[in-house]
């Protein structure tokens, strides 16, 4: 298998381009680390949201991460919303938007057939870095670690924000079993749901009464919801996905569940930025923030000059 690295331009900023011989792959060092396009070329077909500006929005740190870019596949580490740090010795502490290391320059390497990139925090004490490069032509693997600088055991998310185009039809895979609950986090219909709801999967009785597939997703513009919900147990293996009904073809991200164990899933049926889109969000803690994860029971910690690695691999299966 050959790969090709090289220097390129993705919008009007830098970008270091990855090839293989099935997938193109383009991310964004300098803002984030941001995978900014996932492209399978015997398909011709982008998988990761793009956002039609022609100038690049650029994510200033502790921004408003939705009135940025607000597209393809982001980090979101050490939270997705944003919170005030509630244990020592940081407490108070303003945790922005979406986390820290969206916002921020990584500095990056490339060697031989990888792509290294790393990050330190601003607020907080430590390392995050990643080592790009593929797996076989039709899978791209990111290797992770995080680093704890300090002496103080730190609660932590990390979470996949990828944000995945969408269709009338489409089917989200999971490796859970009919029946299991999910709670809602948000939604912009309240017939649907509010925060905290328990529903099942993947026929979910909304707030309305109405009983709603949250497996298949719907393109209804303007109009359709943008919801998100966490499944309440922990993966019981390491995958997600989604397979598109038009060419039958999938994209499915797979992870370590025992480092990786939870999953929130993030549907926009068109409301949202004019996006038909999903994010699939393996996670190391559920409910969006860490101090909330540790209520549930679901929190992850960064033990005190401790490292915790983990990977993320995304796999293009052409439809038959």
């Amino acid at each position: 298998m050959s790969t090709k690295i090289y220097n390129s331009v993705y919008k009007d900023q830098n970008a270091i381009t990855l090839e293989s011989k099935t997938l193109k792959v383009k991310f964004l060092p300098e803002l984030g680390g941001k995978m900014a396009s996932l492209i399978h070329k015997g398909l011709s077909k982008e998988f990761l949201v793009q956002a039609e500006n022609p100038e690049y929005k650029i994510l200033q740190y502790d921004g408003n991460y939705v009135e940025s870019e607000c597209s393809g596949f982001d980090d979101m580490f050490p939270t997705i919303d944003s919170f005030y740090y509630d244990t020592y010795p940081w407490s108070g502490i303003k945790v922005p938007d979406h986390g820290e290391v969206c916002g921020l320059k990584w500095d990056y390497i490339i060697q031989n057939d990888c792509l290294y990139m790393y990050v330190f925090g601003v607020r907080f004490p430590y390392k995050l870095e990643k080592w790009v490069r593929f797996k076989s032509d039709n899978e791209l693997n990111i290797n992770y670690r995080v680093t704890n600088l300090s002496y103080f055991d730190m609660d932590f998310i990390w979470a996949a924000h990828a944000m995945i185009y969408s269709e009338e039809g489409g089917e989200i895979l999971v490796p859970y079993k009919e029946g299991q609950v999910v709670t809602c986090i948000f939604s912009m219909d309240k017939d649907f749901g509010m925060y905290g709801d328990v529903m099942s999967w993947p026929e979910a009785r909304r707030r309305d009464g109405v009983v709603q597939k949250i497996d298949i997703t719907s393109i209804k513009g303007e109009k359709g919801n943008s919801y998100k919900f966490y499944f309440k147990d922990r993966i019981p293996e390491g995958w997600c996905g989604y397979r598109y009904s038009s060419d039958n073809s999938a994209i499915i991200l797979s992870f370590p569940e025992d480092k990786v164990p939870y999953l929130g899933i993030w549907v926009n049926e068109g409301s949202f930025h004019g996006f038909n889109n999903l994010a699939l969000e393996p996670c190391t803690g559920s409910f969006d923030r860490p101090d909330l994860a540790r209520l549930y029971k679901h929190n992850s910690v960064l033990n005190a000059k401790g490292e915790y690695s983990w990977y993320l691999t995304f796999c293009i299966k052409q439809g038959d």
